[in-house]
């Protein structure tokens, strides 16, 4: 491990990047409102709504709504070129609050409507080869069926539009990794809060040193965990690795952002052990990048382990899509059939009929 794949504590003693944080949707403006409760400032907050009563209840400072001609196309796949202009407006909208950042953060939930297809158009127009992109998603639950399906096709386009993706998971089943689980507001404002820490007191080096960790894939997952007494970095971040936001494969993950908060100064050789654990349960060396940030607070750890693609993270998330026949409606379960087909299958299926 050379000395450039750990940071010093210095990195966030003077901030210097600017970070803008989008939240688009119902979901996206819970969890950004969380995510100011948690500590985010909402100066350089965008709250995003087709719904003026969410909007108006959102503790962003800066809002925009999104009128009637938008909303309406909101629950489609957007294929035809007045949706698209319709999106691009929206998002121009957007990024006359985000164009002074130099980073954001776009927050939304996958699987409705607003959130599903404006996001990953907002992200897209946001980001530019300086003006880097990451955005934290929330999928549905399994039982939401539908939802579900029409999230991970989301999150595809999310991929694509964004540096980084991170997903944040209802549907994982989180009752046998840990008594103490946290719900998605919470990890989602978690998530948002360490990331800008990390990024707004970082120079422009660090923040490409962060920046390259994070885009060593389209996915990533976020673990968190607050120590008890006694507790050392090591067995925080092993502790950690339990509540995962994602179930993603452990030993495929390529980097590493591991955030300290807590009244106690960690020593360079107590980072150097965190990431002696990681890379022994990972199986491989990762590009690795820790910061620390100074306060009263009780002692907590956030990772990020990054490095998932896309097409090798699906069965993460569902292994099949059950279809059935055209007779959907008739209660006969006599004359009702399923076939499973892979995820990616459907998707060449669906592109072909749009």
């Amino acid at each position: 491990m050379s000395t450039e794949e750990i940071s010093s504590d210095e990195r966030l003693a003077s901030p210097a990047l600017r970070v803008s944080v989008v939240g688009i949707g119902g979901a996206g403006n819970n969890l950004l409102s969380h995510a100011i409760g948690g500590g985010v400032s909402p100066s350089r907050c965008v709250a995003v709504n087709t719904d003026r009563g969410q909007l108006s209840r959102s503790l962003a400072r800066n809002k925009v709504f999104l009128d009637q001609a938008v909303s309406s196309i909101g629950a489609k796949v957007v294929t035809k070129r007045d949706d698209q202009r319709a999106f691009q407006s929206a998002a121009h909208r957007v990024t006359s609050y985000t164009d002074g950042s130099d980073f954001t953060i776009v927050v939304t939930g996958l699987g409705g409507g607003t959130g599903t297809e404006s996001a990953p158009v907002i992200a897209q127009r946001s980001r530019t080869p300086v003006r880097p992109v990451v955005s934290v998603v929330a999928i549905p639950f399994i039982h939401e069926r539908e939802r579900r399906f029409i999230a991970l096709r989301g999150l595809k386009r999310m991929v694509e539009a964004c540096d980084c993706t991170i997903v944040i998971d209802n549907g994982l089943d989180r009752g046998y990794l840990s008594a103490a689980s946290r719900t998605t507001d919470e990890t989602a404002s978690i998530a948002v809060r360490s990331l800008t820490e990390l990024l707004s007191g970082a120079e422009d080096v660090e923040a490409r040193d962060i920046l390259e960790v994070l885009a060593k894939g389209d996915i990533a997952t976020v673990c968190n965990f607050t120590l008890r007494s006694g507790d050392t970095l090591q067995s925080a971040v092993i502790q950690a690795l339990r509540t995962p936001s994602a179930k993603l494969p452990l030993k495929q993950a390529k980097g590493a952002l591991l955030l300290y908060r807590g009244p106690a100064t960690l020593s360079t050789a107590q980072f150097a052990q965190a990431y002696d654990a990681l890379v022994s349960l990972v199986g491989s060396d990762l590009a690795f990048i820790h910061g620390s940030i100074y306060t009263q607070s009780e002692p907590s750890v956030c990772l990020f382990l990054t490095g998932y693609t896309y097409g090798t993270t699906l069965n993460g998330f569902i292994e099949f899509v059950e279809l059935y026949d055209a007779e959907y409606g008739q209660e006969e379960a006599g004359n009702l059939t399923t076939i499973s087909i892979p995820l990616y299958q459907m998707e060449q299926i669906q592109n072909q009929r749009d």
